[in-house]
């Protein structure tokens, strides 16, 4: 049913929530040309184990979140190891750094938020802006309050 969305631009937010409506958890990941690459679904809410809809941080180079949805959480991405520190020291967020040795790959971000779906596209759309890790700081925890 899905597979159609692969090799494609990614549709409008309003039109993946409709289509995905009785998933608890999905990820839509697109490459550096805004082509939809990766489709994942799952029923568990974990997001350390195998079966989540994160990807690992080695693959942030190529591909980026379009779209997410997760029942108990809101979750993005960072390739700033400053960014990541300084959100996972706050109250109520946790997140998963990865490594190669030495270097930080990135890391995913999240606390808990039960069908937050407006703070979840708010934070993937501060991922694709060119501001300062402070300013990206300030965001996240904008959105993370409002």
């Amino acid at each position: 049913m899905i597979s159609w969305l692969l090799g494609s631009q990614p549709s409008p937010w309003s039109f993946l929530e409709d289509l995905f409506q009785d998933y608890r958890n999905v990820a839509i990941y697109v490459d550096n040309n805004n082509i939809v690459q990766i489709v994942k679904v799952s029923d568990i809410d974990e997001f350390y184990t195998p079966f989540s809809v994160l990807i690992h941080a080695k693959y942030f180079k190529n591909y980026s979140p379009y779209y997410i949805k997760l029942e108990k959480m809101v979750a993005f991405p960072t390739t700033n190891e400053k960014v990541a520190d300084s959100l996972l020291i706050k109250e109520g967020w946790r997140g998963i750094k990865y490594y190669y040795g030495d270097e930080f790959l990135g890391a995913w971000i999240l606390y808990d938020c039960i069908k937050c779906r407006d703070k979840q596209r708010s934070h993937l759309e501060i991922s694709k802006l060119s501001i300062s890790e402070d300013e990206t700081i300030k965001a996240h925890l904008r959105i993370y309050n409002s």
